[in-house]
C-alpha cells in the first residue's frame, strides 16, 4: 500500500499570540497550534555571557528588520532516519541559514554588518544612475553606428557598467558584498522542495515507500525546520539475472564480468546503482570493439505498437511471507539491448589502418616534401622541421592495426601523448567502413625552445626575501621525444642565522640545474616496456648550488658549495597513485667557516652533543631512495579526499668502498655518511560545510646512523617547527624531547631572551621565553595536526580563516661516542619509558588569502604545552625549587618578555 506523503507547511504566523497556523493533507481543515518550544536551545540562550553578547553585537549592528511575514531561516533538522546518515541527506538542502561566527550560536555577525550597510543604503540611486548612463550609451551606439571599431570599444564599456550596477542594485555596495552577507529567509516553497528531494533521494536508496514532512517552530525570528522521516521497509534485490538473452556474443561479455556488476544480491534495489551498472555496460562493450555503443541502447524506449523495450527487466511482485515485514523483495530478470535502425546485431569494429601525421605550426606553409616511415605497422608523416623516433612513439600509442576498437586504448593514447609535452594539439580523426575504423592521429608540435622565468618573494623563518628563477627548455632535443632543461636560481634571504638569534644575517643562494628528461625507462630488458602505461620518466641530472651566509660581512659564517647528481624514475601506478625510485642521488659538499663560527659549533658538539658542526663540512652523501604517494585531493574541491606518502632510504653503503682510496681520490677531510631512514605521513579531508573543512594529519620519521659520528647529513635530518609542522615554535627550533633549545655550557642553566635575568638565578621564579639560537637536527620525528578551515569573507580572492592544534616532538636516537654530553643533552635522546610525556602542544589560529592561483597565508601560533619547561633552582643555602611551566597556555601574551610570545609563520600554499 503506498502512503502520501504528508507535508506540514506554515500558513500565517501570530507573533504576538505565539501561534502559527498548520495545513494537513490528510485533512480539510486549518488548525491552529502553539509552536513547540526548543528545549535545548532555550537553555542555551539563558547564558548569561551569551545573551550579552548577542545584544552587544545586535545594538551594534543597527540591523534593519525582515520584510512583513518574512522569517529568517534558521537551524535545519533531520528526525526519523535511522539507516540514511544525515551527512547524506544535509547536501540536499540548498538553502543555509546565514553564517555564525566562529560557530557561536546567533552570532551572525555578516549579516548584522549587511543589515547595518544596508539600512543606509539607497538602492533607488543605483537604478537612477544606471537608466542615465543607459540613455547616455544608446546615443552613442546611434552615434557610431557606423564605425565597427568604436561600436566595440563602447560595448565592452557598457557591459562592465551593467555588471557593476548590477551587483549594487542586486547585491548592495563593495562592504555588503564583501564583509556581510544577505539574510536568508525561510521559504515555504523551498521547504516543500527539500521534503520533495529527501524522499526521492530515500527512494532511489531503496525505500521506495518513504515518507517525508516538515514541521516549523519559531525561535528569536529565525524560523526552525524539521523533517520528519519516515523510511519505511526496504526493496531488496533477490534473483539477479544481466544477461540478454538475445545476442550471444554480449551475454558472453556479461557473463564474464558478472562478479563485477553493481546489482548484486542482498543489496537494497537503488535506482543510483542501476545508473551505474548502464555505465559499466557502455564501458564493457566499448572496450571490447563495439564502437559508437552508447546508454541509449540501454535505456527504455516505447516502439510504434506500444511495446517496450531495452532497459533492465524488474520485477516487484515478489512475495514472502517470512520477509515481507522486513523487505519488499525485487528480481532482476535481464537486460534488453535495442539495436541500430534497419539492425539486428551490434558490430564489433577493428583499428585499420593507423596512422601519424604531424601537421604544420600556425602561420606555417603546408609542407609538400615529408618524412615518413611505417612501423609496426602504423604509418608515420613528419614534416622536415619536426622528427620523432617512430620506434618511441610506437610505445605512446595503443591502437594498433588490426586490434579490435577498445575505448580505453583511444583514451589512454590521446592522455599518453599529452603528457609528453611535445604538441600543442592532438587530435584522433576516425572513419568508419565496413567493421573497420579507418584512424589518423594528427598532431600540431610544440616550439622546440621555451625560456620561461618567475620572480618574487621567498619566505625564510619568516622573513621575506626576493628571488629569481629562470628556465631554459628544448624538446625533442635528440628526435627521441626528450626535453632538456638548464634551470637557474638566485635568492638573497634574510634570517636569524645558527650563531645569533637576535641579528639578521644575510644569505646569498645561487644554483644551476640541468635535466635530460626521457618519456621512458631507460633500463635494459622487457621488463621498461609494461610500464608504458604508467606514464613513465627517467630523468638524469646535474647540479650546483653555493650559498654563502652573511655574505656581506667582513668574514661570513659559512660558504657552502656542491654538485649534485641523479638518476631518478617516475611512473604513475594508477590515477591517484604515484611512485618514485632514485636510483643514484650523490652530492660532493664543500664547506669553508669562519673561525669563530667554527669555535662556537665545536663548543656545542663537545660539551652538549649538538651535531651542527658536522653540517657544516665538507662531505661526500650517496643514497638510493623509494617513495610512494596516494593523493585523492584536488586543490579548490571541498570534498573527502586523503593523502599518503610512504618513504624510505638507504644512504652510503657504497661508500664503503671509497673509504681506503679518499686519498688518491681527492676526497681526504670529506665526511662519508651511511643511514637508513624512513618517513610515513597521511593526511585526511574531510569537508563540515560547503566552505569548511577539518584536516587530519600525521607525520613520522626516523634515521638510524651507523657511520662512526652516528649522525646524519644536514639535508636528511628531522627537524620540526615552522609553517609547516607545530606552528608555535620556529622554524627547526622544536626539541629536542625534554631538552632545553639552547643552554649555558658551564652550568647547564637553560637560556632566555628579553628579560631581566637570562639563566636560572636563585630566588627567581618568573622567567622570560627561551632563547631559541640553534637548529635542533634530530633522528625521530613524531607529529600530529589538526585543521579547521573555513570562509570569511571574499575580497577580490576568498579570505579564509583557520583554526588549529599540534602536537609532538623531535629526538635523537642516540649520541656520538665522542661526546660528554651532560643531562640536558641526555633529555633530548628518545626513550620508550618517556616519550610520550614529551609532546609538545601548539594551538593558534591562521589567516588564508586565495586568489586560486597563489595562496597567502599568515599564521599565529601559541604554546600550550612545553615538555621542556620544568627547572629546578637551587639558592645559597643548598635547597631547590622546582618551577613547572610545562602547561604555557595561561602565559600568553604579546609581550616580548613573555614566556608564552606567539610565533608568526608565513608561507606560501596551505601547510599540508
Amino acid at each position: 500500500m503506498r502512503h502520501k506523503a504528508i507535508f506540514t507547511v506554515l500558513k500565517r504566523f501570530y507573533p504576538s499570540a505565539g501561534r502559527m497556523a498548520e495545513f494537513s493533507s490528510c485533512k480539510d481543515t486549518i488548525q491552529y497550534h502553539k509552536p513547540r518550544p526548543v528545549v535545548g536551545s532555550v537553555s542555551f540562550f539563558k547564558g548569561v555571557f551569551f545573551v550579552g553578547l548577542c545584544f552587544f553585537l545586535s545594538a551594534c549592528s543597527n540591523k534593519s528588520t525582515p520584510k512583513k511575514d518574512e522569517y529568517l531561516l534558521g537551524n535545519q533538522l533531520f528526525k526519523g532516519n535511522s539507516v540514511v546518515k544525515t551527512e547524506a541527506l544535509e547536501p540536499l538542502l540548498p538553502q543555509r541559514p546565514n553564517k555564525k561566527f566562529l560557530g557561536i550560536p546567533g552570532a551572525t555577525v555578516s549579516l548584522w554588518i549587511y543589515q547595518a550597510l544596508d539600512k543606509r543604503y539607497d538602492r533607488d540611486t543605483q537604478r537612477i544612475k544606471f537608466d542615465t548612463l543607459s540613455r547616455y550609451y544608446e546615443r552613442q551606439f546611434t552615434r557610431y553606428a557606423d564605425d565597427s571599431r568604436k561600436l566595440a570599444a563602447l560595448r565592452r564599456k557598457y557591459n562592465r557598467v551593467v555588471n557593476k550596477y548590477r551587483l549594487r542594485i542586486e547585491e548592495g555596495n563593495w562592504g555588503m558584498r564583501t564583509f556581510g552577507e544577505a539574510p536568508v529567509y525561510f521559504s515555504e516553497k523551498n521547504a516543500r522542495n527539500n521534503a520533495v528531494k529527501i524522499k526521492g533521494y530515500l527512494v532511489n536508496e531503496g525505500y521506495r515507500d518513504a515518507n517525508v514532512e516538515f514541521i516549523t517552530d519559531t525561535l528569536f525570528g529565525r524560523i526552525r525546520t524539521t523533517y520528519n522521516i519516515f523510511e519505511g521497509v526496504p526493496h531488496v534485490l533477490r534473483n539477479v539475472d544481466i544477461l540478454t538473452h538475445k545476442d550471444a556474443e554480449i551475454d558472453s561479455l556479461l557473463s564474464a564480468t558478472k562478479t563485477a556488476s553493481y546489482l548484486k544480491s542482498g543489496n537494497n534495489f537503488k535506482y543510483s546503482d542501476v545508473v551505474s551498472e548502464i555505465t559499466r555496460v557502455e564501458q564493457l562493450m566499448r572496450n571490447n570493439g563495439y564502437f559508437g555503443f552508447d546508454r541509449n541502447y540501454l535505456r527504455p524506449v516505447q516502439s510504434a505498437t506500444g511495446k517496450r523495450n531495452g532497459g533492465f527487466l524488474v520485477d516487484t511482485t515478489g512475495h514472502n511471507p517470512a520477509t515481507d515485514s522486513l523487505f519488499h523483495i525485487v528480481d532482476v530478470k535481464g537486460l534488453q539491448i535495442n539495436y541500430p535502425r534497419n539492425h539486428d546485431k551490434h558490430t564489433q569494429y577493428t583499428f585499420n589502418p593507423v596512422g601519424f601525421r604531424v601537421e604544420s605550426l600556425p602561420g606555417e606553409p603546408p609542407f609538400v616534401v615529408r618524412d615518413t616511415a611505417v612501423y609496426r605497422g602504423i604509418q608515420y608523416s613528419f614534416t622536415p622541421k619536426h622528427y620523432y623516433s617512430p620506434r618511441v612513439l610506437n610505445e605512446k600509442i595503443l591502437i594498433r592495426p588490426g586490434n579490435i576498437y577498445r575505448q580505453k586504448d583511444w583514451d589512454e593514447t590521446s592522455r599518453q601523448l599529452s603528457v609528453l609535452d611535445q604538441f600543442l594539439f592532438i587530435n584522433i580523426d576516425t572513419d568508419t567502413t565496413n567493421g573497420n575504423i579507418k584512424t589518423l592521429i594528427r598532431v600540431i608540435p610544440h616550439d622546440k625552445y621555451q625560456v620561461t622565468g618567475e620572480g618574487g618573494v621567498n619566505v625564510v623563518q619568516n622573513l621575506p626575501g626576493p628571488f629569481l628563477n629562470g628556465t631554459f627548455r628544448v624538446r625533442n632535443i635528440f628526435g627521441r621525444l626528450e626535453n632538456f632543461e638548464v634551470s637557474l636560481r638566485g635568492a638573497l634571504d634574510a634570517n636569524f642565522g645558527l650563531n645569533n638569534n637576535a641579528n639578521l644575517v644575510r644569505t646569498l643562494e645561487m644554483g644551476v640545474n640541468t635535466a635530460l628528461i626521457f618519456p621512458r625507462f631507460l633500463f635494459p630488458g622487457k621488463m621498461a616496456a609494461s610500464f608504458n602505461r604508467k606514464t613513465p620518466r627517467t630523468i638524469v641530472s646535474l647540479g650546483y648550488n653555493y650559498t654563502n651566509r652573511d655574505f656581506l660581512g667582513s668574514d661570513p659564517d659559512f660558504i657552502r658549495s656542491g654538485f649534485q647528481a641523479s638518476l631518478r624514475y617516475n611512473w604513475k601506478k594508477s590515477e591517484f597513485e604515484y611512485l618514485s625510485l632514485t636510483a643514484v642521488d650523490l652530492s660532493i659538499l664543500q664547506s669553508k667557516q669562519s673561525r669563530e663560527f667554527g669555535e662556537l659549533l665545536d663548543s656545542l658538539y663537545q660539551y652538549g652533543g649538538n651535531p651542527l658542526k658536522f653540517s657544516f663540512q665538507s662531505a661526500v652523501i650517496s643514497s638510493i631512495n623509494l617513495s610512494y604517494v596516494f593523493n585523492n585531493n584536488i586543490i579548490g574541491q571541498n570534498r573527502r579526499a586523503h593523502y599518503l606518502r610512504l618513504f624510505a632510504e638507504s644512504g652510503g653503503t657504497a661508500l664503503s668502498l671509497l673509504e681506503p682510496k679518499k686519498v688518491s681520490l681527492g676526497l681526504e677531510g670529506f665526511e662519508l655518511y651511511k643511514f637508513l631512514k624512513t618517513n610515513v605521513e597521511y593526511r585526511r579531508y574531510k569537508p563540515l560545510g560547503p566552505k569548511s573543512t577539518l584536516v587530519y594529519r600525521v607525520n613520522t620519521g626516523l634515521i638510524f646512523n651507523y657511520n662512526d659520528r652516528r649522525v646524519a647529513p644536514y639535508e636528511k635530518s628531522l627537524t620540526g617547527g615552522g609553517s609547516n609542522s607545530l606552528r608555535a615554535w620556529p622554524p627547526r627550533r622544536l626539541g629536542l624531547g625534554s631538552a632545553y633549545p639552547n643552554v649555558d655550557l658551564q652550568t647547564g642553566s637553560p637560556i632566555f631572551r628579553n628579560g631581566e635575568t637570562t639563566t636560572l638565578q636563585p630566588g627567581v621564579t618568573q622567567y622570560s621565553g627561551y632563547e631559541y639560537r640553534f637548529e635542533q637536527l634530530g633522528d625521530v620525528l613524531m607529529e600530529a595536526n589538526v585543521e579547521l578551515r573555513g570562509h570569511l569573507f571574499r575580497f577580490v580572492g576568498d579570505v579564509n580563516y583557520a583554526l588549529f592544534l599540534d602536537a609532538g616532538n623531535v629526538w635523537r636516537m642516540r649520541l656520538d661516542k665522542g661526546t660528554s654530553p651532560n643531562q640536558n643533552t641526555l633529555n633530548g635522546v628518545f626513550q620508550f619509558n618517556r616519550f610520550y610525556k614529551e609532546f609538545a602542544v601548539g594551538t593558534g589560529v591562521g589567516l588564508r588569502y586565495d586568489l586560486s592561483y597563489f595562496i597567502f597565508r599568515l599564521d599565529m601560533g601559541i604554546k600550550v604545552y612545553d615538555p621542556s619547561r620544568r627547572f629546578i633552582v637551587t639558592n645559597a643555602l643548598g635547597q631547590t625549587t622546582t618551577i613547572d611551566e610545562r602547561y604555557l597556555l595561561p602565559k600568553f601574551s604579546f609581550r616580548r618578555s613573555s614566556p608564552n610570545y606567539p610565533v608568526f609563520n608565513i608561507g606560501i600554499g596551505y601547510p599540508f
